[in-house]
């Protein structure tokens, strides 16, 4: 895990507006460039600091990088935490129906899509996600993100899948259809120029990102109440 420490000048304030260019800086150059490609020159360049200053606070280029997927993490972490609490809760309840676990997988996936919308911040991080999760980034990111994201994540978003078709959550069916569910923004970021091709869209703005999130949400609801119809189809037969 990358150093968190302040700079010598100008005190801890001053080094944490510093750290936190540095890191800007470096997902920017990271997701244009790679992180094999891009050199600490570049970042350090790009956020207006020396060389030294990156090993200062991050040690080396390995550093910054896990610095940046720990800046994205934090930033989901604050736009999910709500909706991955009131599913863990809802799973928790033993009184709580299929459609109250439908809404709050839906919920997960609606912050997921809000991340679609075009401000220079998302841009950033959408190319560097697809960059990270394509597997260009060192094994330790990769540790870092199934620690800091897909494990809790992965489990209740499988756990809620599990008990909608009436499997368990670590069934490869299970596992397979939450996967495909869970990734559908994906191809809103990897495959953004296409998109906005195919829909004439120049870019997207606060009110297309609510029609892409209406749509998709709408369109995952009803696969998941599809599933539920499936799951008591089953069961009914095997009562007869």
């Amino acid at each position: 895990m990358a150093r968190h420490r302040p700079a010598n000048e100008g005190g801890y304030q001053r080094g944490e507006e510093t750290r936190l260019r540095i890191i800007e800086a470096a997902v920017d150059q990271f997701a244009t460039h790679g992180f094999e490609s891009a050199s600490t020159r570049q970042i350090a360049t790009a956020a207006g600091v020396n060389a030294p200053a990156l090993q200062y606070y991050f040690d080396n280029k390995e550093g910054v990088y896990l610095a940046c997927v720990e800046h994205i993490l934090a930033q989901l972490w604050a736009q999910l935490t709500d909706e991955v609490s009131a599913a863990e809760e809802a799973l928790e309840d033993p009184h709580a129906d299929d459609r109250t676990l439908i809404e709050r997988y839906l919920d997960i996936l609606g912050v997921f899509l809000s991340f679609i919308l075009e401000t220079p911040e998302s841009a950033d991080w959408r190319r560097f996600m697809a960059c990270e999760q394509a597997g260009l980034g060192p094994p330790s990111a990769a540790k870092l993100m199934e620690q800091g994201l897909n494990q809790r994540l992965s489990h209740v978003t499988r756990t809620i899948v599990g008990r909608l078709t009436g499997r368990p959550a670590d069934d490869e069916s299970t596992i397979i259809r939450t996967m495909a569910l869970n990734s559908q923004s994906i191809v809103f970021r990897v495959k953004r120029a296409p998109v906005l091709r195919a829909l004439g869209w120049d870019t997207i703005d606060q009110q297309r990102m609510e029609t892409v999130r209406n749509v998709m949400l709408s369109q995952n609801r009803l696969t998941l109440l599809a599933l539920v119809s499936e799951r008591d189809a089953a069961d009914a037969g095997t009562t007869q």
